[in-house]
């Protein structure tokens, strides 16, 4: 192996290292207070919601409306994850109903 090489691989892994383990080390060192966790816990579920609503409330040219087949698989999503809390059945179910909605005439 050449040593620009080594010296690469040695450079990637510290780039690829360093911004993971430093925020950890230091945060982790800190007692977060009880609102900012309470803030914190909202963070994944805010994230989820801009990536899914602009996914069933967007049109292909930017307007605003809602396909049938997918407001009906997300309803049932958001049914199921509200009443069992299982997000892997729930990642299963929305798939398994866009698929079947894609059969029925006039939905697909």
């Amino acid at each position: 192996m050449r040593p620009e090489m080594l010296l690469l691989f040695l450079g990637m892994a510290a780039v690829t290292f360093l911004p993971r383990f430093l925020p950890m080390a230091l945060v982790s060192r800190l007692t977060i207070p009880d609102r900012a966790k309470v803030f914190l816990e909202y963070v994944p579920v805010a994230v989820l919601s801009a990536l899914v609503f602009p996914a069933v409330f967007a049109g292909d040219g930017g307007e605003v409306g809602a396909e049938p087949r997918l407001l009906l698989s997300a309803a049932a999503v958001l049914l199921f994850a509200w009443k069992v809390r299982n997000l892997f059945g729930s990642v299963v179910l929305g798939m398994a109903a866009y698929w079947a909605l894609g059969l029925l005439p006039g939905l697909s």
